[in-house]
């Protein structure tokens, strides 16, 4: 089975949710039944959830870095949305570099958009700059 893992906004539970569910209702909380925002297949989480997730995904995890007030970023937030629905076998998350500026110092995160791949932990590459669903898919493939 292809699984999400996705942060409650209410209590910030790590969820571990079924893809397939997805479309047939909101996915709620296994914690607090509140329910989890989801973008496609992306979930947005906070640095502790982040780590729990590189440590217990089984494939690999894509991970955007990005800004509101970052033009490039808006505009590749609907490709990268879509290329988490054509590539289930990986985790697409999203990491907001405002609230969460220490983790995007410590990667030396210094342009965004910027897109890192992660596998069994470990960064293999990253890419900086808006991509396509198409170039995403190339890039995770790589």
């Amino acid at each position: 089975m292809e699984k999400i893992y996705a942060e409650c906004s209410k209590c910030h539970a790590l969820n571990k949710i079924d893809k397939s569910k997805i479309s047939d209702k909101v996915p709620v909380c296994g914690k607090c039944q509140g329910t989890i925002e989801l973008h496609g297949h992306v979930a947005e989480v906070n640095t502790n959830n982040f780590q729990k997730i590189l440590q217990k995904a089984e494939g690999p995890v894509l991970v955007d870095f990005w800004a509101n007030w970052c033009g490039p970023c808006r505009s590749y937030g609907p490709e990268y949305q879509k290329a988490s629905l054509q590539n289930p076998d990986a985790v697409f998350l999203k990491i907001n570099t405002e609230s969460e500026q220490q983790l995007s110092a410590q990667l030396g995160i210094r342009g965004i958009p910027c897109t890192i791949l992660f596998k069994n932990g470990k960064e293999v590459r990253r890419q900086s700059g808006a991509m396509s669903a198409e170039q995403v898919k190339m890039f995770l493939n790589q």
